[in-house]
Protein backbone atom coordinates (compact mmCIF):
# COMPACT_ATOMS: atom_id res chain seq x y z
CA UNK A 1 0.00 0.00 0.00
CA UNK A 2 1.28 3.46 -0.85
CA UNK A 3 2.26 6.18 1.61
CA UNK A 4 -0.66 8.47 0.80
CA UNK A 5 -3.13 5.63 1.46
CA UNK A 6 -1.57 4.91 4.86
CA UNK A 7 -1.55 8.63 5.66
CA UNK A 8 -5.21 9.11 4.78
CA UNK A 9 -6.31 6.01 6.65
CA UNK A 10 -4.17 6.87 9.70
CA UNK A 11 -5.56 10.39 9.78
CA UNK A 12 -9.12 9.03 9.63
CA UNK A 13 -8.54 6.48 12.41
CA UNK A 14 -6.79 9.13 14.55
CA UNK A 15 -9.74 11.47 14.09
CA UNK A 16 -12.21 8.77 15.09
CA UNK A 17 -10.11 7.89 18.14
CA UNK A 18 -9.93 11.52 19.20
CA UNK A 19 -13.68 12.01 18.83
CA UNK A 20 -14.44 8.80 20.73
CA UNK A 21 -11.90 9.11 23.55
CA UNK A 22 -10.84 12.81 23.49
CA UNK A 23 -7.24 11.68 23.87
CA UNK A 24 -4.71 13.38 21.63
CA UNK A 25 -2.07 10.92 22.87
CA UNK A 26 -4.10 7.93 21.71
CA UNK A 27 -4.91 9.60 18.39
CA UNK A 28 -1.35 10.81 17.74
CA UNK A 29 0.18 7.47 18.73
CA UNK A 30 -2.08 5.71 16.25
CA UNK A 31 -1.45 8.26 13.49
CA UNK A 32 2.34 8.21 13.81
CA UNK A 33 2.63 4.43 14.03
CA UNK A 34 0.10 3.89 11.24
CA UNK A 35 2.46 5.68 8.86
CA UNK A 36 5.98 5.35 10.20
CA UNK A 37 6.05 1.59 10.62
CA UNK A 38 7.21 1.74 7.01
CA UNK A 39 10.65 3.00 8.04
CA UNK A 40 11.67 -0.66 8.02
CA UNK A 41 11.62 -0.48 4.21
CA UNK A 42 14.78 1.62 4.48
CA UNK A 43 16.68 -1.39 5.84
CA UNK A 44 15.60 -3.57 2.91
CA UNK A 45 16.33 -0.94 0.26
CA UNK A 46 19.79 -0.14 1.66
CA UNK A 47 20.60 -3.83 2.14
CA UNK A 48 19.78 -4.64 -1.50
CA UNK A 49 20.54 -1.40 -3.33
CA UNK A 50 23.11 0.42 -1.20
CA UNK A 51 23.25 3.79 0.52
CA UNK A 52 23.30 5.88 -2.65
CA UNK A 53 19.56 5.48 -3.35
CA UNK A 54 17.75 8.80 -3.75
CA UNK A 55 14.27 9.40 -2.31
CA UNK A 56 12.55 9.05 -5.67
CA UNK A 57 14.47 5.83 -6.38
CA UNK A 58 13.53 4.54 -2.92
CA UNK A 59 9.81 4.83 -3.65
CA UNK A 60 10.28 3.34 -7.13
CA UNK A 61 12.14 0.34 -5.68
CA UNK A 62 9.40 -0.25 -3.13
CA UNK A 63 6.47 0.25 -5.51
CA UNK A 64 7.94 -2.01 -8.17
CA UNK A 65 9.09 -4.70 -5.72
CA UNK A 66 12.76 -4.64 -6.59
CA UNK A 67 13.90 -7.06 -3.87
CA UNK A 68 15.44 -10.49 -3.76
CA UNK A 69 14.92 -10.82 -0.03
CA UNK A 70 12.62 -8.83 2.24
CA UNK A 71 12.95 -8.58 6.02
CA UNK A 72 10.30 -5.96 6.92
CA UNK A 73 11.37 -6.10 10.55
CA UNK A 74 8.46 -4.01 11.88
CA UNK A 75 5.79 -5.71 9.76
CA UNK A 76 4.94 -8.77 11.82
CA UNK A 77 1.79 -10.11 13.42
CA UNK A 78 4.06 -11.10 16.28
CA UNK A 79 4.48 -7.41 17.19
CA UNK A 80 0.72 -7.10 17.67
CA UNK A 81 0.81 -9.81 20.33
CA UNK A 82 3.77 -8.20 22.10
CA UNK A 83 2.26 -4.71 21.83
CA UNK A 84 -1.11 -5.90 23.14
CA UNK A 85 0.64 -7.39 26.14
CA UNK A 86 2.60 -4.14 26.64
CA UNK A 87 -0.60 -2.07 26.48
CA UNK A 88 -2.25 -4.35 29.03
CA UNK A 89 0.78 -4.23 31.35
CA UNK A 90 0.78 -0.42 31.25
CA UNK A 91 -2.95 -0.24 32.02
CA UNK A 92 -3.67 0.74 28.42
CA UNK A 93 -1.30 3.71 28.30
CA UNK A 94 -2.65 5.95 25.50
CA UNK A 95 0.69 6.16 23.64
CA UNK A 96 1.20 2.40 23.67
CA UNK A 97 -2.46 1.66 22.93
CA UNK A 98 -2.49 4.23 20.14
CA UNK A 99 0.63 2.73 18.60
CA UNK A 100 -0.96 -0.73 18.89
CA UNK A 101 -3.98 0.53 16.95
CA UNK A 102 -1.74 2.18 14.34
CA UNK A 103 0.34 -0.95 13.94
CA UNK A 104 -2.80 -3.05 13.72
CA UNK A 105 -4.53 -1.05 11.01
CA UNK A 106 -1.30 -0.69 9.04
CA UNK A 107 -0.76 -4.46 9.10
CA UNK A 108 -4.35 -5.25 8.14
CA UNK A 109 -4.22 -2.80 5.22
CA UNK A 110 -0.89 -4.16 3.99
CA UNK A 111 -2.01 -7.77 4.30
CA UNK A 112 -5.19 -6.99 2.37
CA UNK A 113 -3.54 -4.91 -0.34
CA UNK A 114 -0.21 -6.66 -0.78
CA UNK A 115 -0.63 -10.35 -0.20
CA UNK A 116 -2.79 -13.32 -0.96
CA UNK A 117 -1.50 -14.99 2.19
CA UNK A 118 -1.78 -13.33 5.62
CA UNK A 119 1.27 -15.35 6.69
CA UNK A 120 3.37 -13.03 4.52
CA UNK A 121 3.24 -10.61 7.43
CA UNK A 122 4.55 -13.07 9.99
CA UNK A 123 8.22 -12.61 10.83
CA UNK A 124 8.56 -16.28 11.68
CA UNK A 125 6.91 -17.38 8.44
CA UNK A 126 9.15 -15.06 6.37
CA UNK A 127 12.18 -16.42 8.21
CA UNK A 128 11.05 -19.98 7.40
CA UNK A 129 10.86 -18.91 3.72
CA UNK A 130 14.40 -17.48 4.01
CA UNK A 131 12.95 -13.98 3.42
CA UNK A 132 12.75 -14.79 -0.32
CA UNK A 133 10.63 -12.02 -1.81
CA UNK A 134 9.13 -13.98 -4.73
CA UNK A 135 7.99 -16.76 -2.39
CA UNK A 136 6.57 -14.41 0.24
CA UNK A 137 4.88 -11.94 -2.11
CA UNK A 138 4.14 -13.78 -5.38
CA UNK A 139 1.49 -11.17 -6.19
CA UNK A 140 4.28 -8.68 -6.97
CA UNK A 141 6.25 -10.82 -9.40
CA UNK A 142 4.33 -9.26 -12.30
CA UNK A 143 5.53 -5.77 -11.26
CA UNK A 144 9.03 -6.85 -10.40
CA UNK A 145 9.98 -8.48 -13.69
CA UNK A 146 8.11 -6.02 -15.87
CA UNK A 147 10.77 -3.52 -14.85
CA UNK A 148 13.40 -3.47 -17.56
CA UNK A 149 15.88 -1.89 -15.16
CA UNK A 150 15.77 -4.64 -12.54
CA UNK A 151 19.14 -6.23 -11.91
CA UNK A 152 19.52 -7.85 -8.49
CA UNK A 153 22.28 -6.23 -6.49
CA UNK A 154 22.02 -8.15 -3.24
CA UNK A 155 25.33 -9.45 -2.02
CA UNK A 156 25.75 -13.04 -3.02
CA UNK A 157 22.85 -13.02 -5.47
CA UNK A 158 23.28 -15.21 -8.51
CA UNK A 159 19.87 -14.29 -9.90
CA UNK A 160 20.60 -12.50 -13.19
CA UNK A 161 17.19 -12.59 -14.87
CA UNK A 162 17.24 -8.85 -15.58
CA UNK A 163 13.82 -8.89 -17.26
Amino acid sequence: MKLHHHTLFSLTIAGVLYVMFTSWKLALGSFITGIFIDVDHIVDVVREHGWSVKVREFFHICHTAQFNRILLLLHGWEWLVIWTFAAWLTDWNPWITGSLIGLGHHMVLDAYANSENVSSYSLLWRWKKDFHFDTIFPKFIRFKYRESTYFPTARGSNDQRGH
